[in-house]
């Protein structure tokens, strides 16, 4: 009985180290949001804008957005959970209002 219970143990044991679990994975990510205004250089997202968030000149009328991780991380705005996210339908067309390429 003993040897049993120890084997169930083993398998239990390995199975739990095969398991993966990927944090955040279940959150919608900022590239994917109509909003997300993509850096210069594409693979650094982290320099990436949200369009959603931002404060206009009200002399020269240019609109400083908000880096799309200070977006993320103020609970305030977007917030961790993607308040205001909204799904792009085609993944290489963005909203176009009030950008300045």
């Amino acid at each position: 009985m003993f040897f049993i219970r120890l084997f169930n143990l083993f398998v239990a044991a390995s199975s739990i180290e095969k398991t993966q679990f990927i944090q955040n994975s279940n959150v919608p990510l900022c590239k994917n949001c109509v909003y997300f205004q993509k850096y210069k250089l594409p693979e650094f997202y982290d320099l990436g804008k949200c369009t959603k968030f931002g404060k206009m000149d009200i002399v020269s009328g240019e609109i400083e957005y908000q880096y799309a991780y200070t977006s993320r991380n103020d609970k305030n705005l977007c917030s961790f959970n993607g308040t205001y996210f909204e799904e792009r339908k085609h993944p290489d067309i963005t909203l176009s209002i009030f950008q300045k390429e």
